[in-house]
């Protein structure tokens, strides 16, 4: 195609707010009604892109891939935007899909438009191959190489060339993780797979009752032959690929729910307000992850069952009704349901029991392995063990009970359906005027029943653990902060360096914040200007809110009321994740870790990572003038040695270094360090202070008297 064609099927830069918009609308992504407020603003692309999907509630993700991974990537990548250049400008492709080689493009014309994927590409990476084309095709004119092998020889020493090269042109458009799950279910097409399962296995379930019946007809009726033969076995051939593509279908949609669970309950731990799960030890919150592992697990193996065995069921409830016998069916019917709910509401209730003392059993356990220490210390060793045989009592008494109501549902519910079956069938046999087909219809119907139920049963407590998991792992949904649910109108913010002195950097006017449940406000008309370059000690007794106070500046708490801004702006404005980037924190020392990682992961975790050379180059620094050099030599890994419970083991005064080296490599506007220097000894004071004092920009530090 033409340059001009190229750029009519493009968004120039100027139009890449309502590119963003008109994608997300085409593929089903539900933005908000924002209007844009990076119009004019003098952002980069990723930064605009970043912005405006804020406001829309929306997740944009910059990525980068080699040369080689570009083709693959793109055919794959959609919703997504592209970004090329024609005459020294920058335009943006819409990709809104894609079906074998060819890739869908949304133009500024709002028209979808087929394009094969080797065009893209060519227009993506033009400025790297054309260089590498020069010189490759006088190699393969020298090698007198033509036709298809010319073409060829040249993609494959275009991809040995540029093998090294990295494309960063691309961002993804999702949805943001923080969606209901159900929205999400349907968003990627989950909703019509299920149906689709269900669908092929209803179809399945036809093909078997219309093999059955051409064979039972002709083996009562006493005319077998070698056409109803044929027609029997083609009929059982042909459920064959509708059995493959159920068990396709069933494992497609348990790992994509699988899969889109975990990410929902990632970014509602990372939602979770931190007053709100304060109640919560570390075992209640590991037996809910391990019960979100339980859901996709028992929807694997056993929810399809039991929704399988459950169509099944109704194939065998609607040929019985439709049979010689079916007003008396219908009667008896209702029972059989009446029993089954009954037997099932016992089992569910029992579950419910016996999971929650599994989960307190559980958060008991992880309770004493934590703090052994401390009761190998401080606790008497006749009392370590005290209260343990009442709780596997109760634990045994629950499973007891599960595992005794279980055995009725599975023992009574299938001898109970045979039961009336076989009441159902008696007036056949008084009346004698059923011929034989219909006898053998009802006797079928009876017997694909009670293979329903028996796979039902099958599949019932994997499922019943599903609800109940489901149960647990919800509670972590509802702990979700909901100021941090609502979207936020994004605003440039003041570039780093560029504050004006003469102005508070942060400025705080009657801030008031009470925790959850509570009457007292632990703040309340809080006032207070920090200005750029400021030193700030902040000292106060136990429960003074100094802590509070250093969770509201950094963003973690939201306050109740009064005004908070940053820069002049509040942080509606700004944005959460743009906010915590200018504040950065050291909380106490019970509320900071060291992750099971490298050292330099936990020095740079809230910078970048990977890291960069100048990071590099500055963690070194920073970890020197901390007097931390010593530690680094010591370790055999040096700086990428793993630490935390798994690795090298800190002391208290190195882990407070530590945290304190997170901090300042943010390299934010203002550093928070609450209590940070208690642990230190009177000479690594004086070193930390230094550091600090050095590097951070502006400065609060939180201390007791």
């Amino acid at each position: 195609m033409s340059t001009e064609e190229w750029i009519s099927y493009c968004w120039p830069a100027s139009q890449l707010e309502a590119a963003l918009q008109a994608l997300a609308k085409r593929c089903g992504l539900n933005p908000l009604v924002a209007e844009s407020k990076t119009q004019g603003a003098v952002l980069e692309f990723n930064s605009r892109l970043q912005a405006e999907a804020e406001a829309l509630d929306l997740q944009v993700e910059r990525v980068n891939c080699s040369y080689a991974e570009l083709e693959s990537t793109l055919l794959r990548a959609a919703p997504a935007l592209l970004r090329i250049r024609f005459c020294d400008e920058d335009y943006f492709i819409a990709l809104s899909g894609g079906r074998g080689r060819k890739l869908y493009l949304l133009t500024p014309t709002l028209s979808i438009e087929k394009i094969h994927v080797e065009s893209v590409l060519h227009q993506l990476a033009w400025e790297l191959e054309e260089p590498q084309r020069q010189r490759i095709s006088q190699l393969l004119d020298s090698a007198k190489i033509k036709g298809r092998r010319r073409k060829g020889a040249m993609a494959a020493l275009l991809r040995e060339n540029l093998a090294n090269v990295r494309l960063d042109d691309c961002w993804l458009l999702r949805q943001p993780s923080h969606r209901s799950l159900w929205s999400q279910l349907r968003h990627h097409g989950l909703y019509w797979r299920f149906a689709a399962m269900l669908a092929c296995h209803s179809i399945q379930m036809v093909l078997f009752l219309c093999g059955w019946w051409v064979i039972g007809r002709a083996v009562l009726e006493g005319h077998i032959s070698s056409g109803w033969l044929a027609a029997w076995i083609l009929l059982l051939v042909s459920q064959v690929p509708l059995s493959l593509l159920t068990a396709r279908l069933r494992g497609v949609i348990s790992v994509e729910a699988g899969a889109l669970l975990k990410q929902r309950l990632l970014a509602s731990a990372l939602r979770v307000s931190p007053s709100r799960i304060r109640h919560m030890g570390s075992g209640q919150v590991l037996g809910r992850v391990y019960d979100a592992e339980n859901i996709e697990v028992g929807a694997l193996q056993g929810a399809f069952l039991w929704l399988l065995g459950c169509v099944e069921l109704l194939i065998a409830v609607l040929i019985l009704l439709l049979g010689t016998s079916g007003l008396v069916y219908a009667a008896i019917f209702p029972l059989f349901l009446l029993s089954a709910l009954f037997l099932g509401k016992a089992q569910y209730q029992s579950c419910r029991q016996w999971t929650a003392q599994r989960l307190s059993m559980t958060h008991r356990l992880i309770e004493k392995m934590i703090g052994h220490r401390t009761r190998l210390v401080q606790q008497a060793s006749n009392e370590w063990h005290r209260g343990e045989d009442s709780e596997l009592n109760n634990y045994f008494e629950s499973s007891l009970r599960m595992d005794n109501s279980m055995a009725r549902l599975v023992a009574l519910l299938p001898r109970l359906w045979f039961l009336l079956g076989i009441v159902g069938f008696a007036p056949i046999f008084i009346t004698g005027d059923a011929s034989n087909s219909q006898i053998a219809i009802t006797f079928g119907g009876i017997l694909i029943g009670y293979r329903a139920v028996l796979k039902c049963m099958s599949g019932f407590n994997n499922a019943l653990g599903t609800v109940v998991s489901w149960e647990k792992v919800n509670e972590l949904f509802s702990l979700e902060d909901c100021n941090a649910k609502k979207s936020v109108r994004p605003v440039m913010t003041v570039p780093s360096g560029m504050q004006n002195s003469s102005l508070p950097l942060c400025y705080l006017r009657d801030v008031r914040f009470t925790y959850e449940g509570k009457d007292q406000a632990i703040l309340a008309g809080c006032n207070l200007s920090v200005y750029p370059g400021d030193r700030i000690l902040l000292r106060g007794a136990s429960g003074s809110g100094k802590s509070t106070l250093a969770n509201v500046l950094t963003g973690v708490q939201v306050p109740d009321d009064g005004l908070l801004l940053l820069n002049g702006y509040d942080r509606m404005s700004i944005g959460a994740e743009p906010w915590r980037r200018m504040v950065a924190s050291a909380p106490q020392f019970h509320e900071n870790h060291v992750l099971g990682d490298s050292f330099l992961f936990n020095l740079l975790m809230g910078d970048q990572w990977p890291p960069s050379q100048e990071g590099l180059i500055r963690a070194y620094a920073i970890c020197d003038e901390l007097g931390l050099t010593p530690l680094l030599e010591k370790m055999p890994a040096g700086i990428l040695q793993t630490v935390g419970e798994m690795g090298w083991r800190l002391s208290h005064g190195e882990m407070s270094r530590l945290f304190i080296a997170r901090a300042l490599l943010q390299n934010a506007e203002m550093v928070v360090l609450d209590e940070s220097f208690a642990a230190l000894d009177p000479e690594n004071l004086r070193i930390g202070l230094a550091c600090v004092q050095k590097h951070a920009k502006t400065l609060i530090v939180i201390a007791h008297p």
